[in-house]
């Protein structure tokens, strides 16, 4: 008998012991022998065939995937903790690099120089912008590696992680929700630390475009958050490459092929948003 068969065979037998076993509590009226075979059963036992019975449709469910075991996606997990790891050294990145922004400006007003000079308001627009951009990158990216974690253990936390509904089910995942969730949260982290080293990057422009219109600007003090940001986005970078390795690998646990992911490299970075989608499903 293959595993659909039992699972549909298992799932009457469920169905029909969960429905007598009611009928035995609550039917008035019940026969002695009715009443004798299952009058033992309790609402709980009752409750549990119920819900075996849902898991199975589920399991069985043409487009959802067979369902994750409570607390058992401990590959799914490791992703999370890379991604988590991402996102928040991209975040100390930021504001290194708003630190370095604010000093810039200081360091301008200090020997008059003023967004009235095209060249300087064009500089410090960019920056400003690709901080902006790196900050929210950095928030999409923390706020996916938090729901992939929270899928990854649902019976602690469920399957609503602060007003993000992350799972179709009350009580579960199914195995392409946890591929959805590991996808996104890979390519997100990765659009942090790209977006972190862009906003570095149009950061040090700034600094440069300062110099070229007044050379006796001192910009010591940017230059020190600038090579703080620098340390803590390639810390960024590393995890975020981390993260897309564990996706592949929890993609292969489930015998998917993975979404292919490019991964950060280089220090100029980027403000492209990826599409966060894929024959594993979106999420």
């Amino acid at each position: 008998m293959n595993a659909n068969k039992l699972s549909t065979v298992v799932a009457a037998s469920l169905l029909a012991l969960a429905q007598m076993g009611a009928q035995a509590q609550t039917a008035a009226g019940a026969s002695a022998a009715t009443g004798s075979a299952f009058g033992s059963l309790t609402s709980q036992e009752v409750a549990f065939a119920a819900a075996g019975v849902a898991i199975l449709a589920s399991a069985n469910s043409g487009n959802s995937g067979p369902f994750i075991a409570n607390g058992n996606n401990t590959v799914a997990a490791a992703g999370s903790t890379s991604a988590t790891t991402a996102s928040t050294q991209a975040t100390t990145a930021n504001s290194s690099v708003s630190s370095a922004i604010t000093a810039l400006q200081a360091a301008a007003a200090a020997v008059g120089l003023t967004t009235s000079k095209s060249e300087y308001a064009t500089a410090l627009a960019n920056a400003n912008a690709a901080a902006a951009a790196a900050a929210a990158a950095a928030t999409a990216a923390a706020d996916a590696a938090s729901d992939l974690a929270a899928a990854s253990k649902v019976d602690i936390v469920g399957v609503v992680n602060g007003s993000r509904t992350i799972c179709a089910a009350a009580t579960y995942c199914t195995k392409a929700e946890i591929l959805a969730l590991s996808l996104k949260a890979a390519q997100t982290a990765v659009a942090a630390a790209n977006a972190a080293n862009y906003a570095i990057y149009a950061t040090s422009i700034l600094s440069q475009q300062i110099l070229r219109l007044a050379p006796t600007a001192s910009v010591s003090a940017a230059t020190a958050f600038l090579t703080a940001a620098s340390t803590a986005a390639t810390a960024a970078q590393a995890a975020a490459n981390d993260a897309i390795t564990k996706y592949q690998a929890t993609a292969t646990t489930f015998g998917v092929t993975p979404t292919a992911i490019t991964a950060s490299t280089g220090t100029t970075g980027t403000t492209t948003v990826l599409s966060v989608t894929g024959t594993t499903g979106t999420k």
